[in-house]
């Protein structure tokens, strides 16, 4: 399985440009959009940049407005709360984030982030998309920890197999809890991505789009 993946895009268009020269040149079995897709908008740039792979997966993030989150369940790609087959595995979404200090459009309590993350069926067989880290990894900000410590539990106790996720800009990189794979994506407005080939071990490659 050979796998792109992005996170918070921010609505630049110069994703949106690069990202269509490479669906041009590369095939890829899936292709992962991990939250904050826009800045509180606008609607077009979401509906279009999921648009140009065939087999887009997506969750909102924490600055992605209510009408974003409509408009990517209209086009068929929304994860959050659900879960998907995908070959040997699934998927399963949690899009938005915990709380953070800018009251921002798409935020959820630990206990939320907990019930939601348990009612999709996160197992050992799953590929998380969830915007927010894991509390503790890739997520100082100003010297403090802005993680989420639901998911932390989620993964502890369900060993997905891998969990990707962004939000917190400053961090890129891959690291183990447990059983899974946490593969932090750095931010897409900087034009940065990831290439991740799943087979008899995962192999992750972090680029410039």
């Amino acid at each position: 399985m050979r796998i792109l993946a992005l996170s918070d895009l921010h609505a630049e268009e110069e994703v949106i440009d690069r990202l269509k020269v490479r669906a041009a040149s590369r095939e890829y079995d899936a292709v992962f959009f991990v939250g904050d897709i826009t800045t509180r908008g606008p609607v077009s740039y979401a509906e279009e940049v999921v648009s140009i792979f065939p087999n887009s997966f997506a969750v909102p993030g924490n600055m992605d407005s209510p009408d974003v989150s409509e408009a990517l369940r209209r086009k068929g790609v929304m994860m959050h709360g659900k879960k998907a087959k995908f070959g040997e595995w699934n998927i399963v979404g949690f899009g938005g984030s915990n709380p953070t200090p800018y009251r921002t459009p798409n935020e959820f309590s630990e206990e939320q982030i907990e019930m939601l993350l348990n009612s999709a069926g996160v197992d050992h067989f799953s590929i998380v998309l969830c915007h927010p880290p894991p509390f503790g990894f890739f997520d100082m900000v100003a010297g403090k920890h802005a993680g989420s410590s639901a998911v932390r539990k989620i993964v502890e106790q369900k060993k997905p197999l891998m969990l990707l996720c962004g939000h917190i800009h400053e961090h890129e990189g891959q690291q183990i809890l447990g059983e899974t794979l946490i593969v932090k994506l750095g931010a897409a407005q900087n034009l940065r991505a990831a290439e991740i080939e799943i087979g008899d071990k995962i192999e992750v490659d972090f680029i410039s789009l």
